[in-house]
């Protein structure tokens, strides 16, 4: 699936097939135009960001990498959930919860459920965060919209931490 898109990553065609990813289908109003996730890309910038920059920056903090060692769900599967709820929060056309991803997972609105017995202490989320915002910043992301995505994530952090 190719789409033609203007984010903060470069203007031009992303394929999910090319960052490694299934095909999903979202709509093709990413918003309003002038929201935070139509400026980063709607579904397809984000997910693009977040395989890119954000994951493989994450996973490189050996205290955030452990919280991820045991994993029942695909990470593709799992970032395509997050995008779409980033997505949906900055103010973009994505389900909040439910969607049904190309391998059958379906995407949940429960942080407590997702996040039960990882017990994550809220220092770890605090470097969640901080992390996701140095990769947007590298990124080219604005500082505003970088205020934006962590405050969706710290919206978060009580469904997330020490379940």
């Amino acid at each position: 699936m190719l789409r033609r898109l203007r984010t903060p990553f470069g203007a031009g065609i992303i394929s999910l097939a090319l960052v490694g990813l299934p095909a999903v289908t979202w709509a093709d109003d990413d918003g309003p135009r002038d929201s935070v996730a139509a400026r980063l890309g709607g579904f397809p910038g984000i997910l693009a960001f977040l395989n890119t920059f954000a994951v493989p920056a994450l996973l490189a903090d050996p205290e955030i990498a452990s919280f991820f060692g045991h994993l029942t769900e695909d990470p593709a599967d799992i970032e395509q959930c997050l995008a779409m709820l980033l997505d949906h929060d900055l103010g973009g056309s994505s389900p909040h919860s439910g969607a049904v991803l190309a391998s059958g997972h379906r995407c949940r609105s429960s942080m407590s459920n997702i996040h039960r017995g990882r017990q994550i202490p809220d220092h770890v989320v605090d470097k969640f965060i901080a992390i996701v915002g140095e990769q947007a910043e590298k990124a080219g992301v604005a500082p505003t919209d970088i205020a934006a995505v962590a405050k969706v994530l710290e919206r978060y952090r009580g469904g997330v931490r020490n379940k």
